[in-house]
């Protein structure tokens, strides 16, 4: 998870998706509420970015509701383990690159120092 700390209500998501959909033209942005911006690179790779008063937090995660749900269904059915093995083999390496590259992208616009 990636933390930025900001102006206070310095940053609103119109603005920001539009800065974020120039630079970075093979992710699509969406937003899921009135809080959350959904960034999806892929069906399975994806970060989420929350604005709030005094900072921005971008998390890598599952793109979809269904992709999110599928997840912790396998871990109740198949136990703890085996899809968290499954999980970070497979999909937590280019969940993690997603969330760096917006990161940086959004601290160095909006970074207080």
């Amino acid at each position: 998870m990636v933390k930025i700390i900001i102006k206070p209500n310095s940053v609103k998501f119109p603005e920001l998706m539009v800065k974020l959909s120039s630079q970075f033209t093979d992710v699509s942005f969406k937003m899921r509420g009135k809080q959350m911006m959904i960034a999806k690179q892929s069906s399975t790779t994806g970060a989420h970015i929350m604005i709030r008063k005094k900072k921005i937090t971008v998390a890598g995660n599952f793109p979809t509701m269904g992709g999110t749900i599928l997840f912790v269904l396998s871990m109740v059915l198949l136990g703890f383990l085996v899809p968290l093995i499954i999980y970070f083999f497979v999909y937590h390496k280019k969940m993690k690159q997603l969330e760096e590259e917006i990161g940086t992208f959004i601290a160095e616009e909006y970074q207080v120092i």
